[in-house]
């Protein structure tokens, strides 16, 4: 538990220090003014950009310009495991983003009087948060320079994220959308859309492939992508420090 307070805090110290922090700020600010304005603009949209890209953008900048000034760990005196750099890493990430969610949840209730469920809008909203966190740390891992990276996020986001905004819009039609489930940002929109809706007008499957894949999508990533990058990224960093 010490080692993940002492990530945690090291995190937020480099997302202040990267201008993260005032990043998320500002633009959750202004997204929201924009939102309570307006009104005829669907805010779903300030929604999607939010939680779908930019962690992606900005959690993988982050992650890139740590790797690269030794700044992913602080000093540690005992070993920490890789499931507290993980740990610490997404509660970090993490807890910027309940600024946009404090004001877009105000903006959308207050302003609004848009009728859903706080809960289940902050539970879908953090576990698509969550999910797009580990997608732009995956991206950072496996980029070996600034433009690899830039460019597999661009794709990322060009492929995978227009998704959502193109459902929301009306535009793709029923048959496609069990083969859109590839998608995590689609996945998150199908339960943000029913939602803010009120009513289930997707079909039970889908909403139910929608919860359960964003959870098997989050371990995959964990487990299969971001654990062993920092078993090996420890090895040789108490190497290093031997």
């Amino acid at each position: 538990m010490k080692n993940l307070i002492r990530i945690y805090k090291n995190d937020i110290t480099n997302f202040i220090s990267y201008r993260i922090l005032h990043m998320v700020v500002i633009l959750s600010v202004l997204f929201g003014l924009t939102m309570g304005i307006f009104v005829n603009i669907e805010p779903l949209i300030f929604v999607y950009i939010t939680v779908f890209v930019f962690p992606v953008i900005t959690f993988s900048i982050s992650f890139y310009i740590e790797r690269e000034e030794n700044t992913i760990l602080p000093i540690l005196t005992c070993e920490c495991k890789p499931i507290e750099i993980i740990g610490a890493k997404v509660l970090s990430a993490t807890t910027l983003q309940v600024v946009p969610f404090i004001i877009f949840t105000f903006i959308m209730k207050v302003i609004l009087n848009m009728n859903f469920n706080i809960i289940l809008f902050f539970l879908i909203f953090f576990v698509g948060i969550i999910l797009h966190i580990l997608i732009g740390l995956a991206l950072a891992m496996i980029s070996n320079s600034n433009f690899a990276m830039s460019l597999s996020y661009i794709t990322y986001i060009i492929v995978f994220s227009i998704v959502p905004f193109l459902s929301l819009s009306n535009v793709v039609p029923e048959s496609m959308q069990y083969f859109l489930v590839i998608s995590p940002a689609f996945l998150s929109g199908v339960l943000f859309e029913n939602l803010i809706l009120g009513y289930l007008y997707s079909e039970q499957l889908l909403v139910i492939l929608a919860a359960v894949l964003q959870v098997a999508y989050i371990l995959v990533l964990v487990f299969l992508v971001i654990r062993p990058f920092f078993k090996r990224f420890l090895i040789s960093f108490y190497n290093k420090e031997e």
